[in-house]
């Protein structure tokens, strides 16, 4: 939600202001700017001691301290109460207060736009972009617990980002900046709900309509601009559900959109899509074919622009950015995204539940192996949004963002979370609250129960097939995974002759091999 360089060795010195969109908030040649969007404000106040410059996003109908973009003065009791404001903001947030001592650096709650943070020579740099901080990074200063969760395909979420020289500023986390270095501090643990019981009387028809009333008054948390918002309708349970309420809500103005996934199950998915589309009453539809912008493809993004691309950026970036971009050219600045849907199927286990031991691939080397016991160490406590969710969106929301789009996830409010984590286990059975939801929505049987599965996966065997195993036999064993005992290069170069032969037999290696050429481009950027 923001960018930052900031001299912490001269951290007293002069007075912030309002510079404009285009720098944001100044001190000298300190700067703090924020993401410059409609469903977003920027607000700041001083006590004249400390500054407080707040990102947000834009509540519907709440009051607030924070009336002001440049930084009014007020007294330390109304600082204090401002503060207080900042704790309890409903919506997604971040703010600084930028002191004698330093900087201090807080986010709320939800996690849809990263902030990471990188401490050296006395001066802080953040962005919400982790490439932007290129000069912090480096090949060989790789953050080995990361590699390994990586690889293993159990990644956890928390302050370690697959590089040392920087940190991530998780949900509701505090970074303390000085000229002595940068500190963080994870927040307590969120509470958690177990499963429940129906209270008596209520029905199947009574759930149902108590989830659409708590999603429309979810939805009517922030004010939408309706024209200019569009909402993902792949046809699965998580996203056509938000998408079916926010069309109801704001009849004949919202956008659908998606990723055409193709293939045996790209039928079924139009047809549903068009079912959904034609009961509940659309704008427009927007669709971009997935198979037409595949995964690594020379002159896509991912490798023509190797030194902006995050490696921990969307899988599908390439069909990702080009629905993006279809969007922004309808004047559409808001996206509604299914992610967190999964916590309404979720049992949590109580404290002390078994612990789950990551797979090891064959490639993976003794480093990877070494490390298995640690994939759960350093990470943050319970999350109030679903740790699944925050790492979803710190991988798929970057890319909208740089195209000028803002992302909603209804799922990861805290009221729909806890609804989600109190429903009983039967209902949360392969989701059968969204499914039957649907199925009061009198949509055909098609759409409620789909008989085949609706993924990427076919695609991304395509794209491994043929970009992938092309990239990885060109480097050999030159990879900086190799070169540091992440990656068994006989190993892997076995794989990626089988790989090679067809799309199907890159099936069980592709999400391993994508990976790992994601992150060698990114290395070999820097």
């Amino acid at each position: 939600m923001l960018t930052c360089s900031v001299d912490l060795r001269s951290s007293g010195a002069g007075l912030w202001e309002w510079r404009g969109e285009g720098e944001g908030w100044g001190r000298g040649a300190d700067r703090v700017r924020p993401l410059d969007h409609p469903a977003l404000e920027a607000r700041a106040v001083t006590d004249g001691s400390a500054t407080l410059l707040v990102v947000r996003e834009k509540a519907a109908d709440r009051p607030s301290l924070l009336r002001s973009i440049s930084p009014a003065r007020i007294d330390a009791a109304v600082y204090g109460r401002v503060l207080e404001e900042c704790q309890e903001w409903p919506l997604q947030s971040v703010w600084i207060e930028a002191g004698p001592r330093g900087l201090r650096l807080q986010t709320g709650l939800g996690g849809v736009c990263p902030v990471y943070l990188a401490c050296d020579d006395g001066r802080l740099t953040g962005s919400w972009q982790l490439m932007d901080l290129r000069e912090h990074l480096s090949p060989e200063a790789l953050e080995e617990k990361e590699v390994m969760r990586l690889l293993t395909g159990h990644p956890r979420y928390g302050h370690d980002t697959l590089f040392t020289g920087v940190k991530r500023l998780s949900e509701r986390s505090t970074a303390y900046a000085d000229a002595v270095g940068l500190r963080l501090v994870y927040p307590a643990a969120a509470e958690h709900a177990q499963p429940s019981e129906l209270a008596e009387g209520t029905d199947e028809r009574a759930l149902v309509e108590a989830f659409e009333a708590l999603t429309d008054h979810v939805h009517a948390k922030r004010p939408i601009m309706p024209e200019r918002t569009a909402a993902q309708l792949s046809g699965g349970m998580d996203s056509t559900n938000l998408a079916i309420s926010l069309a109801l809500a704001h009849p004949g103005t919202i956008t659908s959109c998606a990723l055409l996934i193709g293939g045996q199950a790209g039928p079924q998915q139009e047809a549903r899509r068009r079912a959904v589309i034609e009961s509940t009453g659309f704008a427009a539809d927007v669709t971009v074919p997935a198979a037409d912008h595949p995964a690594l493809s020379p002159g896509g993004l991912r490798r023509a622009r190797a030194e902006a691309i995050s490696p921990l950026d969307e899988p599908h970036l390439e069909a990702a950015d080009a629905l993006a971009q279809a969007l922004r050219a309808r004047d559409i600045h808001t996206v509604v995204a299914g992610f967190g849907g999964d916590e309404v199927a979720r049992v949590r286990h109580p404290a002390g539940g078994p612990v789950l031991t990551p797979v090891v691939p064959t490639w993976c080397g003794e480093r990877v192996r070494d490390l298995l016991g640690e994939v759960n160490t350093g990470i943050a406590p319970a999350t109030v949004a679903p740790e699944t969710a925050l790492i979803a969106l710190e991988v798929a929301t970057p890319l909208l963002a740089r195209r000028g789009l803002w992302a909603l996830a209804p799922f990861t409010d805290p009221e729909l979370v806890r609804f989600g984590q109190r429903l009983p286990v039967e209902w949360k059975a392969d989701k059968r609250l969204l499914h039957r939801r649907l199925a009061a929505r009198s949509l055909p049987e098609q759409v409620v129960n789909p008989p085949l599965r609706e993924n990427f996966g076919h695609v991304m065997n395509t794209a491994v097939h043929a970009n992938a195993t092309g990239l990885l036999r060109g480097w050999g064993k030159e990879l900086h995974l190799i070169e540091q005992g992440f990656i068994d290069a006989v190993q892997l170069a076995e794989t990626v002759e089988r790989a090679a032969i067809s799309p199907q037999e890159a099936a069980p290696y592709r999400t391993g091999l994508f990976l790992i050429s994601a992150v060698e481009l990114a290395l070999r950027a820097l």
